[in-house]
């Protein structure tokens, strides 16, 4: 299961570089094949412009397989990030302290919330300069919405997100049009939780 902090370097949620990929890509979770209909990343910057918070929302979580092994396989992963602490050790590793990770049914769907400390945003994303313009380039934008708080630059075979220096709060949105899941996450979710009773 893959989610990426921002498409910008290869988080739920979800492709090989939440289908952005470049210099600014964390990824959240590691894993097969776990996709949303859509993530949302915030990143909020503290005063000093180097600690700040993430925030990760992705809706209507499901596998992308085909076969029901595979889809159990994602599942099974998806909980396990959400219960276990090697997911939270994995995540401090990146530079993250995860404050709260939440997997909830909203509005029929399955849906991850995840909000993050960091004291140290270079850890994240090495290039990132606060007096500097982010860039940051995102591949593989095929079937997405993409929507931000942040500039569009259509360039060659990508486009790339442009955030003014001394930026404090960086948003993105990725929907995919045209989703059409076959793994029924939210269902299986609810007999998770009712076998937990």
């Amino acid at each position: 299961m893959k989610f990426f902090l921002f498409p910008f370097v290869s988080v739920p949620p979800l492709r090989d570089t939440i289908p952005l990929c470049g210099t600014f890509l964390i990824v959240l979770f590691t894993a097969g094949c776990l996709v949303s209909e859509t993530t949302e990343y915030k990143i909020i910057l503290n005063e000093d412009e180097k600690s700040g918070m993430i925030m990760t929302t992705s809706r209507n979580m499901q596998s992308d397989a085909a076969d029901s092994a595979q889809q159990e396989r994602d599942f099974n992963e998806l909980i396990s990030n959400w219960k276990s602490d090697k997911y939270l050790l994995d995540q401090m590793n990146k530079g993250l302290y995860v404050q709260e990770r939440k997997l909830s049914i909203e509005k029929g769907k399955l849906a991850w919330r995840e909000k993050s400390l960091f004291s140290d945003i270079s850890k994240l994303f090495p290039d990132f300069n606060p007096n500097d313009t982010l860039r940051i380039p995102l591949k593989d934008t095929t079937g997405l919405t993409i929507s931000t708080n942040g500039r569009i630059v259509t360039e060659k075979d990508s486009i790339v997100i442009l955030w003014s220096p001394h930026t404090k709060v960086f948003q993105l949105k990725t929907t995919t049009r045209e989703f059409k899941p076959v793994s029924k996450f939210a269902e299986r979710f609810r007999q998770y939780l009712k076998r937990q009773k």
